[in-house]
């Protein structure tokens, strides 16, 4: 999904909050991703790769994560509330599917790429949410 690589900014966010309350994300923590993590934040999402080896590293005004995986494979991260979860990121008809599952919840993140945008679903516990990136880099 080579279409993926490069750096994407936050542009629009549809239904986050709902979403991070299905998945279990406490109210202070929804409150301080309101900001840190909603579109004009400037959160950034930079995504390299090499082979079948991938970095995803994820810029925020509260810090940067950086997680490096190889598609099919999982490995074990936290969420950025720090929640220890499973992942495994696979490529599916141009589109790269992280499926995350941890205490009580598990959420699928789908990423497709039309031109310069990047559309992330995330849907976790029967909550969809639809966040916009546009290409910076």
């Amino acid at each position: 999904m080579a279409g993926c690589v490069g750096r994407w900014e936050l542009s629009s966010s549809d239904g986050f909050a709902e979403y991070m309350k299905a998945i279990g994300v406490t109210p202070e923590n929804i409150e301080k991703a309101k900001t840190a993590l909603s579109a004009g934040s400037k959160l950034v999402q930079d995504l390299s790769n090499s082979g079948n080896s991938w970095t995803l590293k994820t810029i925020t005004s509260a810090g940067e994560k950086e997680i490096t995986f190889n598609l099919g494979e999982e490995f074990s991260t936290a969420t950025l509330d720090g929640r220890p979860v499973k992942v495994v990121v696979t490529e599916e008809g141009g589109t790269l599917v992280e499926v995350q599952k941890g205490d009580g919840f598990e959420t699928k993140n789908v990423r497709t790429v039309a031109g310069d945008e990047l559309v992330m679903t995330m849907t976790g516990n029967g909550v969809t949410c639809t966040r916009k990136y546009k290409k910076i880099g």
